[in-house]
């Protein structure tokens, strides 16, 4: 329990992860390193675009111990920048520019970043305040930066106890919270994956995860300590399950890592495209009937656990066929202990459930600025040697007879969900600021086999005046990212309580997504029409008027990017998710897309950008 299950000692470079890339630029800097629609760059070309990009971050003030923001498109750029972060021995910031201006001023705010970087069209979407220094990367002055080596700016490697990066996560109190991940912690975690997955030179890893999501560390950096070539899709052929099989194809893809609902998405599509291909699977539990396909199909299958706070992944279990029917998390990576311990910390014997605990390598500094809640969650490890640290996962798991972990529950209001991990405190402390909600509890439902949903429970502050979900929809919509908006809102005359006086999540009642016959009125125009149909398509409904809500009838944040490529598909038109978030009807959507589409129309003087980006038609015409 505490030693031999636990024996994974292994030697890792004492280098930074930015020093063993400058390695492999060494070996071979003509091999390619990562492509990105038309544009791909060889391991010399990245390496000398993110030194040139250093010099100029030093400049503007990166350096040890500090934060450089990074909120860029799904490009090589992004590749380059992070590099060039690292390369300054500065931490990046990974700002997903989908989330709500409102939390991304929080991450600012709380993280103090000395620099801000972007590109000028991103610039309006994202917070004027906190004010931060920003360096736009597509500007004049830029570029001529950019086009000179000054050779006499030094440039410092971080040390391995310098922090890699911070990423905010779902936070109980209302608020995100910072994990500060150390560079020894990424270097362990990489080179344990980069010897469990065998990548080779001349090898291909697609990489469709948000940078804002800390599992994109494995997409984006294992292949560059292996010599092998990153495949970065960009953010539309992510949400678009056709274009991505068709980018596995095109692309020659060999290894993929993904979400067990991405996975789901891709085998409706397509389950012949995962021959030949290795499957890496985690974020969230793996279902049965999901693993058996995986297996079936692809070449391999390897599902993958861990939080955050231990640096990506923790545990790693290869897929049989028999092992299939019965998914587990599997055993610790390299240099990672873990241990299933009762109340008392004391550990319990195989079969019986505990909580896990994981210490080693990979445990971080702990949550940037939150002293308290750093020592809350890290304590000390009672098994391993003086001064070391742990992490209470709040995860119930039991030990096999075998050696190997398999994941019940969670312990605490704490869900994952389409990969993503959610503290439902957060969402109910925002919806318990809203002027009508006297009370309000959030829970995941599974009212349909594999169809897991958020939905919120209300109470109204006074029974005289009932509660408006659309207008808290729109109130969480705006604070919240998408993937921790509800699908359904229910109000009730009171929260049902068990003898005790706690929540009685068992007798909160199903909700009702259907819609109401008749309720609304009927497509007004050929546009109308046609989103009425395509909102039908996507829900999996016969009809729906253009009055009906797409998240009232069951619609949810992953259902909500399919209909986003459908239409922007059908419709020809650019449309953002947020735009479907805060106008959920066919109504409301079609006068959005009108308004838009006045805009455009209007011709107004503007400064040329160095680079011209594609329209949404023009992107999938050279992917064809």
């Amino acid at each position: 329990l505490l030693a031999d299950w636990n024996d994974t000692a292994r030697e890792v470079p004492g280098r930074s992860v930015v020093e063993l890339f400058e390695e492999r630029v060494a070996s071979d800097p003509a091999a390619e390193a990562v492509a990105a629609g038309e544009v791909s760059l060889s391991y010399g070309e990245l390496d000398d675009r993110a030194e040139r990009l250093a010099r100029v971050l030093v400049e503007r003030g990166a350096g040890a111990e500090r934060f450089v923001a990074v909120a860029l498109p799904r490009s090589v750029d992004l590749v380059v920048a992070l590099l060039a972060v690292w390369k300054t021995g500065a931490a990046y910031l990974p700002l997903d520019t989908e989330y709500p201006a409102e939390r991304l001023a929080y991450m600012l705010d709380d993280a103090d970043p000395v620099l801000l970087l972007t590109t000028s069209d991103l610039t309006p979407i994202l917070p004027e305040e906190p004010a931060v220094a920003r360096l736009l990367l597509d500007v004049p002055e830029t570029t001529d930066a950019l086009s000179r080596l000054a050779g006499d700016q030094s440039l410092t490697r971080p040390a391995l106890t310098n922090p890699a990066y911070v990423i905010y996560t779902s936070g109980s109190t209302g608020r995100p919270k910072g994990v500060v991940v150390p560079q020894g912690a990424l270097v362990n975690f990489l080179t344990a994956m980069q010897q469990r997955f065998e990548l080779h030179p001349g090898e291909r890893l697609l990489a469709v995860t948000t940078v804002g999501f800390d599992i994109a560390g494995l997409e984006l950096f294992v292949p560059l300590l292996s010599g092998a070539s990153i495949v970065v899709a960009e953010r539309d052929v992510v949400r678009d399950p056709a274009a991505l099989c068709g980018l596995v194809r095109s692309a020659g893809v060999s290894v993929m890592q993904a979400t067990p609902s991405l996975w789901r998405a891709v085998l409706a599509e397509d389950t012949a495209v995962l021959a030949g291909v290795r499957v890496l699977v985690g974020g969230e539990a793996l279902p049965a009937d999901l693993a058996e396909t995986l297996v079936q199909h692809a070449m391999s299958v390897i599902n993958l656990y861990g939080p955050t706070e231990t640096t990506i992944w923790s545990t790693q279990w290869p897929l049989t066929a028999d092992g299939a029917r019965r998914p587990r998390i599997g055993r610790p990576i390299a240099n990672t202990q873990v241990y299933v311990l009762d109340g008392t910390l004391r550990p319990v014997p195989a079969g019986v459930p505990g909580e896990l605990y994981i210490a080693g390598h990979g445990v971080v500094r702990g949550y940037h600025g939150r002293p308290a809640l750093t020592s809350e969650r890290f304590v000390a490890d009672p098994y391993g040697p003086p001064g070391t640290r742990m992490y209470r996962t709040g995860d119930l798991v039991r030990w096999t007879a075998d050696g190997e972990l398999e994941y019940l529950s969670r312990v605490d209001d704490q869900v994952k969900l389409r990969g993503f991990r959610i503290e439902l405190g957060e969402i109910e402390a925002v919806l318990a600021g809203h002027e009508q909600v006297a009370q309000a509890a959030v829970l995941v439902r599974e009212d349909r086999p594999g169809d897991r949903r958020l939905v919120a429970y209300l109470v109204p502050a006074t029974q005289q005046q009932p509660i408006e979900t659309t207008d808290v929809r729109e109130r969480l919509a705006a604070r919240l990212p998408d993937y921790m908006v509800p699908s359904a809102f229910v109000t009730l005359d009171a929260l049902p309580l068990t003898p005790n006086g706690k929540l009685d999540r068992r007798a909160l009642p199903a909700p009702d997504y259907g819609p109401l016959t008749g309720s609304g009125r009927a497509p007004r125009s050929p546009r109308e029409e046609l989103l009425c149909t395509l909102f039908a398509e996507v829900l999996g409904v016969d009809t729906v008027t253009i009055d009906d809500d797409f998240f009232a009838l069951g619609g949810h944040s992953l259902l909500a990017t399919k209909l986003v490529s459908r239409i922007r598909t059908v419709l020809d038109t650019e449309l953002a998710i947020r735009q479907l978030f805060e106008a959920p009807t066919v109504a409301r959507l079609a006068g959005a897309l009108d308004t838009s589409a006045d805009a455009r129309g209007r011709v107004v003087p503007a400064v040329r950008p160095a680079r011209v980006p594609l329209s949404h038609a023009q992107q999938r015409l050279w992917f064809l």
